[in-house]
């Protein structure tokens, strides 16, 4: 949006919250509308009344041509004017309201309906403002008309506009809702609503650049009309001993009951532009798809109507959350934002279903998309700063609205990068604090591209990670189908070894024929061994992706009826129960309990006594069977090359994965045919090579070396269902900065080779395939299945 567009935010903003605040008289000259109950709105000429009253009191104006239905029109506004001029001259009494009387409504006990719409009277919300009458005055402002509460006016007003299509009816916009109680003057109110907000914001933290400017309003800290008040602070007296010296002004207390006001004032209002939001957003869709090809028929001023409107539902929901989290907010006033679930609805009619209105009418909508882009940005980003209750979402919208920001951009690849790198960095702050949640790293495999082999990681640890991301099955076929040959797309970029491998996977997930699959595997390993001689330290982060990808197969990706998925959730439902029992009894451990078993979907479908028999199952399945074996192969290819180091990371996954099977009872059997005669001899060079004869005896993650922090490949794992009982529990809190955590410096390199020496000593003390000889320090295979 260019600077030079007339801001019609503001001018509406500010006509919707000074009406009934700040007119005091009348102007002489003004127009009331006669056939309105309550005091009405005032118009400054009699062709804006009879307009008024000709859409809103069509059935109240006599049946006589124009001239004569004007001058009728305008000797009973005049006839109304000097009514209410004698009534506003007598109204000098009143009683103060008792804010006091103010509370939220229990939960338990009924409460309004949160998306009713209407925003309450002045005279119900006891919200009087010093000397102002309650009564509801609307004033017209010929910037922007109240008629169109959504468009812009023509500059100039002689000048016929060319008609365009709207996304709704001037006629039937939001109305303003009166009462038929006559108004009542009263006495100013020491605490009304208009001064906790100023003094809310004054209490609060800075506003970020681009937030509307607040009304200016008169206030008093006398009892009288009149006398101007700075808002939300107590003006000190000057100290005679320092004349020139400003003193700190004190800032107001506030109370509960004020507080409850407040919010309740915030959320009547927040509803009723929301709805609006809502039923522009769906006429826009509706028109959308009966006419695909208006793309170009909206204006830029209707743009900039839309655009203020739903960044007034944006200022509308930040001071929700100001005021609901609130340092001074009782615990249930806090509570009303995770109840109403606001964060979700401000994501969803404030931001996400508007970008859509606009990604759809591209490339006409592409500035304003990027201009209202921004000022989500800045608003998440605000949010982030001030209301850290709701962190985690702030964090993932910030990271939506980078890959928005990515998606667009086409013609700046410098920019697409940037901000490809803004919102991977979003969702691996996001994922650090969430591992265990599938949806994040679905996010991460749609940035990946064109990386053909780190998406396909990410989506294998999308569906097997503790609460897999269901909808990710869809999304890998983007990547699986060029592959598989069903799609006009191609990765012409990919290596011919990421193609065999991503081809192998592709028949596993379709279940597709055995003969193509085994095609696929022996293509993939006979370039295996030259390809990591070549890649050399490149091969550290891609044997991570290859060995989780393996591991993923194995779990028949995240499928529910996946028999060794359901044999890791009874273990892990064990250990978490098991850990619980370990720790004194308080509410926080039972909600982790209950939170991690039933709100995350992760109960296993299978009993104890169920195991033995479904593992005896999994030797003729076809998914389980052929990713067994595509794993173990890789993994004895990687063992062969003995004495390098860029294979460490992908040894340390794998056998990372064969300690965690090797641990469950009954389920160590399957790893009966890994290949432990190439796990002795490279566990035995590597011994030799770190002198680790001292090292192997103590425990598997030493708590007391202040330099052993997690490797990369541990964040590259951290999550997985498999992993849950690998990582002590405040194991990944000692962690890298994200800039630093990827490096390998030779400290790195050494932490790596000792893990995988402890690794190869504690698996010994769990399966007889492979045992250690303490007077020789050496590993030895005892009767190994190599399954190569």
């Amino acid at each position: 949006m260019s600077s030079r567009d007339p801001d019609i935010h503001s001018s509406f903003v500010n006509a919707l919250r000074t009406q009934a605040k700040t007119v005091e008289r009348r102007p002489s000259d003004s127009l009331p509308c006669p056939y309105c109950e309550h005091q009405g709105r005032i118009f400054q000429t009699l062709d804006q009344l009879f307009s008024h009253a000709k859409v809103e009191h069509a059935s109240d104006l006599p049946s006589m041509d124009p001239s004569r239905a004007r001058a009728h029109l305008k000797a009973a506004a005049l006839e109304k004017a000097s009514q209410d001029q004698s009534q506003y001259a007598t109204a000098t009494t009143g009683s103060t309201p008792d804010v006091g009387a103010l509370s939220l409504i229990d939960a338990a006990k009924g409460r309004q309906s949160p998306h009713s719409g209407k925003k309450r009277h002045a005279e119900t919300e006891l919200h009087a403002r010093r000397g102002k009458l309650q009564s509801s005055v609307d004033v017209y402002d010929v910037d922007y008309s109240r008629e169109m509460p959504y468009s812009m006016a023509p500059s100039d007003p002689h000048t016929a506009k060319k008609k365009e299509r709207l996304l709704f009816d001037p006629a039937k916009s939001i109305t303003r809702q009166t009462t038929s109680q006559q108004a009542t003057p009263e006495p100013p109110s020491e605490w009304s609503v208009e001064a906790n907000r100023s003094q809310l914001r004054s209490a609060t933290s800075t506003h970020s650049a681009g937030r509307r400017t607040p009304v200016a309003r008169s206030q008093s800290p006398q009892i009288g009309v009149g006398a101007p008040r700075k808002p939300g602070i107590i003006e000190l007296p000057p100290d005679t001993r320092y004349p020139n010296l400003k003193l700190q002004p004190e800032s107001r207390p506030i109370s509960q009951e004020q507080l409850a006001s407040e919010v309740k004032s915030i959320y009547a209002g927040l509803t009723m532009i929301e709805t609006k939001c809502m039923q522009v957003d769906r006429a826009q869709h509706t028109a959308t798809e009966e006419d695909v090809d208006s793309k170009n028929t909206f204006s830029s001023e209707h743009w900039q109507a839309l655009i203020a409107l739903h960044r007034s539902l944006l200022h509308e929901h930040h001071d929700f959350f100001l005021a609901s989290q609130h340092p001074s907010a009782s615990p249930g006033l806090k509570r009303l934002a995770s109840n109403y679930s606001m964060p979700a609805r401000m994501w969803k009619h404030g931001i996400h279903a508007f970008l859509e209105v606009l990604r759809h009418r591209l490339p006409g909508s592409i500035d304003h998309m990027l201009a209202y882009i921004y000022l989500a940005y800045q608003m998440m980003a605000l949010l982030y700063e001030t209301v850290p209750a709701f962190e985690d979402t702030w964090i993932e919208c910030l990271g939506d609205l980078g890959r928005y920001r990515m998606a667009i951009e086409d013609e700046d690849i410098r920019d697409r990068e940037t901000w490809a790198g803004v919102a991977r960095s979003w969702y691996s702050k996001a994922a650090d604090r969430n591992p265990t949640v599938g949806r994040l790293y679905h996010h991460l495999a749609i940035l990946a591209r064109p990386n053909a082999l780190q998406q396909l990681y990410f989506y294998a640890r999308s569906l097997a990670c503790v609460r897999p991301f269901s909808s990710a099955r869809e999304s890998i076929m983007t990547l699986l189908d060029p592959i598989l040959g069903r799609s006009k797309a191609s990765y012409s970029h990919a290596l011919p070894i990421d193609n065999s491998f991503i081809l192998a996977h592709g028949i596993l997930f379709e279940k597709l024929t055995p003969e193509d699959f085994e095609d696929a595997r022996l293509a993939f390993l006979s370039q295996l061994d030259n390809h990591i001689g070549r890649v050399t330290a490149k091969w550290k982060e891609q044997g991570v992706y290859i060995a989780v990808t393996n591991i993923a197969g194995m779990l028949d990706y995240g499928a529910d009826d996946s028999t060794l998925r359901q044999v890791l959730l009874l273990h892990y439902r064990d250990s978490q129960q098991a850990k619980s029992l370990g720790r004194p009894a308080s509410p926080s451990n039972e909600e982790a309990i209950h939170t991690t078993a039933e709100q995350n979907s992760i109960l296993p479908s299978i009993t104890e006594a169920e195991v033995p028999s479904k593992l005896d199952e999994l030797s003729s399945d076809f998914t389980f069977s052929r990713a067994y074996l595509l794993t173990m192969s890789t993994f004895s290819y990687a063992l062969r090359r003995a004495g390098d180091k860029n294979v460490l990371p992908h040894v340390h996954v794998l056998l990372s994965f064969i300690h965690a099977l090797a641990s469950i009872p009954n389920v160590s059997r399957l790893v009966d045919h890994a290949p432990w005669q190439e796990i002795a001899s490279f566990l035995n060079t590597l011994s030799k090579s770190e002198r680790a004869e001292q090292l192997l005896p103590g425990p598997l993650f030493p708590s007391v070396q202040s330099d052993d922090l997690p490797l990369p490949e541990d964040y590259l794992i951290r999550g997985q269902l498999w992993s849950q009982w690998y990582f002590p529990d405040d194991w990944f809190s000692r962690e890298h900065d994200e800039e630093d955590r990827y490096l390998e410096p030779a400290s790195t390199i050494k932490s790596r080779a000792d893990r995988v020496l402890r690794l190869g000593y504690h698996i010994t003390k769990l399966t007889h395939w492979m045992s250690y000889d303490v007077q020789s320090h050496t590993f030895i295979a005892n009767n190994a299945e190599d399954s190569s």
